[in-house]
């Protein structure tokens, strides 16, 4: 008999802490982004640097590339589907810590739930991929999905891919509650290389 959902999406949520763990500190640190047009800020921190004023300069700088990088984020999770292979994904979340992003959505069929988080968006992002990736080496089977590195991290009964992305960060798929062939064909319908290209092109 197949565990419950809410038991597959508890054990998922546990695995998730630790990909999130190094960014939560930043993100409580962190100040709301700004509700103000990002071109404004923009302009502004131009104003005060030619007047002299270096740390209001700063200061809008900072408001300027927070509001774009919402912006970016919402495009990105435009491109998150909201069906795959008969699973509907459920609300979109989106994080964002000094410049990285992490985005998930789960999906549900039935009593099978499968969680995917992009995690993106520089030199922290890119960082954790490396590590995640150092930690797979020698442990995860790697193949190739819409020319993108996989690592099929499944072990336990956990079934578990990384995707390593090309515009730096990861995409990963896990579901405690299939097996890593069905996991796989799901991730291989999911928009892998639009959200990638996306990422890249931004």
């Amino acid at each position: 008999m197949k565990p419950a959902a809410n038991d597959s999406h508890n054990r998922i949520k546990c695995s998730k802490r630790v990909l999130m763990a190094a960014a939560i500190a930043v993100f409580l640190s962190s100040p709301a982004l700004s509700q103000d047009d990002p071109g404004e800020a923009c302009r502004q921190a131009a104003e005060y640097f030619e007047n002299g004023d270096l740390e209001g300069a700063l200061d809008e700088a900072r408001w300027c590339v927070e509001s774009l990088e919402q912006i970016r984020q919402q495009q990105t999770l435009a491109l998150f589907p909201d069906e795959v292979g008969g699973f509907e994904g459920g609300e979109l979340s989106s994080q964002n810590t000094m410049g990285m992003t992490i985005m998930n959505r789960t999906y549900v069929k039935e009593s099978d739930v499968i969680e995917v988080t992009l995690t993106g968006g520089g030199a922290a992002a890119a960082g954790m991929a490396a590590l995640m990736q150092f930690g797979a080496s020698g442990q995860g089977k790697k193949m190739r999905v819409q020319r993108r590195t996989v690592i099929d991290m499944t072990e336990s009964g956990n079934a578990h891919f990384i995707v390593q992305m090309k515009s730096s960060g990861m995409l990963t798929f896990e579901a405690g509650s299939l097996d890593s062939e069905t996991l796989l064909a799901f991730l291989k319908e999911f928009p892998i290389a639009d959200i990638d290209d996306a990422l890249a092109s931004n």
